[in-house]
């Protein structure tokens, strides 16, 4: 089936008009990589995927070998199973592939759903082995901030460990918001949701973080990833939040 009437098809609110229109402005990935012939051939098992929002892309910093981009909240870091919502790699794809660009990135560390902020993706895979490794090895220095319930006053180390691994949470409080408290916290091991299970464990959940037991309203889980410091990245930092209080 070509590539229109596969969209047409799968999408029964996109026309093949329609679908020939977003193919031609970069929309459309088909596994993963942007597709621009309508004509092309696709199969069943054939991933595709249409980015039809004007998601806008906050590139932080792009070299030839990555970029580095702000995530928004509620969006994935790459994409989810069953394909029902963008994903920020998907996002980005096509926004390179809008500029010119090539569409060719690789994840190579992941936040949270929930958690906005700097996220970094390989644009090639020389690239995609080293910054994994300069990942794996614990040489990128991760700082995020957080709102959290209650009050904490002064800097403390959490070295619970996750699902029997060692994990390290070093938290910082920068500003007393009155029933809550806005912090930093660096992480020294990168365990699947440590920030919001350490803060969980001391009795300061993230605000907003309905999982691990927060009680008070707030927009979304308010943890965002701040910055990345390596000497092989520099520094990069995200745009502070507009939901978030100053510090």
């Amino acid at each position: 089936m070509r590539l229109d009437q596969a969209i047409a098809a799968r999408h029964p609110d996109i026309s093949r008009r329609k679908a020939r229109d977003l193919i031609s402005e970069h929309r459309v990935l088909v596994n993963d990589r942007v597709v621009s012939v309508a004509s092309r051939e696709v199969k069943e098992s054939d991933r595709l995927a249409v980015v039809v929002d004007e998601t806008e892309i906050d590139v932080i910093r792009m070299t030839p070998d990555w970029i580095a981009v702000n995530k928004p909240s509620g969006i994935a870091t790459q994409p989810e199973r069953d394909r029902k919502r963008r994903s920020l790699e998907e996002i980005v794809r096509v926004a390179l592939k809008q500029k010119g660009e090539r569409d060719d990135i690789w994840v190579v560390h992941r936040i949270d759903t929930p958690t906005s902020g700097v996220v970094v993706y390989a644009r090639s895979r020389l690239a995609a082995a080293s910054l994994s490794k300069l990942f794996a090895e614990r040489s990128v220095v991760k700082t995020y901030v957080a709102v959290v319930d209650g009050e904490i006053s002064s800097e403390s180390t959490i070295d619970t460990p996750i699902e029997s691994r060692e994990a390290r949470t070093v938290v910082k409080p920068l500003r007393d918001l009155g029933g809550q408290t806005l912090i930093e916290a660096t992480i020294e091991t990168g365990r699947t949701h440590q920030i919001r299970i350490h803060l969980a464990g001391i009795g300061h959940p993230v605000s907003g973080d309905r999982r691990y037991g927060s009680q008070t309203a707030a927009p979304r889980p308010m943890l965002h990833s701040f910055r990345l410091e390596a000497s092989e990245l520099g520094r990069l930092e995200a745009r502070w939040p507009d939901d978030f209080p100053k510090p």
